[in-house]
């Protein structure tokens, strides 16, 4: 299979580096930046580079992966599907919920793969969680809370400016935890959010902080946290049910299990390699592509934390403290 990845970032080239691995795909890269070219050099292999968007089609690629920033989601997908290839998208689906539907309907209309790259989702641990949560294996699940406290975003960010010129990029960059919680919870029924920028800090977002209550459908309330701040790292989320409660670190990838009757707390623990998440998604879209089933994270998936998060940044609005 073809592959063209799009934006040689430093997702752009995890993707690039671990594709190149396999022994079953051809690899191309597509980036205008002067300096992309030595950045995909550096990962060896053969990876053909392209500086011009049409040399690239020309190349006629079979799947396509948008690792570009946010706002050219939707142009990167569009091309793609005109252009009769599959895509992987990086998350968010888009920069809008208008450009996420876009997207998605010009996937529909072509007749062609839209996976959206959540590869939390191919974390063994978030698995288990989901599937033990689907399972009833928390009894009625009631609400959770996700806390992502990090500054190391800015500080290894290429472009950290974006963060303070673009409104709510906290929680774009986060939106994982929301897209966990609607896998777990289902559909929103409102959202409510709060902000501020007051940290004293070298690099800045507006807001840096903020603070978001989710009420599902199903009657679940949850909190998500989310800071430019914090340092060193941490985040975490629960998952409250009325038999059982699910505590996850994602620094230390250990799952505690809280039983309602019983004050044993059991400890699951995982061993996760960010690379192997990369790999697990390929193999997932690329099977996805071959066999004609849906892969795990679709493009209709997509909308349902990109709904969130647009509504989360609106609540937002003038009221973020500074």
């Amino acid at each position: 299979m073809k592959v063209l990845v799009i934006g040689c970032g430093s997702i752009g080239l995890r993707h690039l580096s671990n594709l190149s691995l396999r022994d079953d795909v051809d690899l191309a890269a597509f980036d205008p930046s002067p300096e992309a070219a030595g950045a995909v050099e550096t990962l060896g292999g053969e990876i053909e580079f392209f500086d011009s968007e049409t040399a690239a089609y020309e190349w006629t690629p079979e799947l396509v992966v948008v690792a570009t920033p946010n706002h050219l989601h939707m142009p990167g997908c569009l091309k793609a599907f005109e252009s009769k290839a599959h895509v992987l998208c990086e998350k968010p689906l888009a920069d809008t919920v208008a450009n996420g539907e876009r997207i998605v309907e010009a996937a529909r209309n072509a007749e062609m793969v839209l996976a959206v790259g959540f590869t939390e989702r191919y974390r063994e641990s978030i698995q288990y969680i989901i599937d033990e949560a689907a399972g009833g294996v928390l009894g009625n699940i009631i609400g959770g809370r996700a806390l992502v406290g990090s500054y190391n975003t800015l500080l290894c960010a290429k472009n950290p400016e974006f963060r303070a010129e673009t409104f709510g990029s906290v929680i774009i960059d986060y939106v994982h935890e929301l897209d966990i919680f609607g896998e777990i919870f289902g559909e929103m029924k409102r959202v409510e959010s709060w902000g501020n920028a007051i940290a004293e800090k070298k690099l800045k977002a507006t807001p840096s902080l903020t603070s978001t209550m989710i009420e599902y459908e199903s009657g679940a309330v949850v909190s998500v946290h989310i800071d430019y701040v914090q340092h060193p790292q941490r985040r975490f989320f629960e998952i409250i049910g009325d038999k059982k409660t699910f505590v996850y670190d994602f620094g230390t990838d250990t799952l505690s299990i809280h039983n309602s009757t019983t004050e044993k707390v059991e400890t699951k623990r995982f061993e996760n390699d960010r690379d192997e998440q990369f790999r697990r998604e390929h193999d997932d879209v690329i099977n996805a592509i071959l066999t004609g089933t849906k892969p795990r994270v679709t493009g209709e998936e997509a909308m349902r934390s990109l709904n969130v998060a647009e509504a989360a940044i609106e609540r937002l609005g003038d009221g973020v403290s500074r």
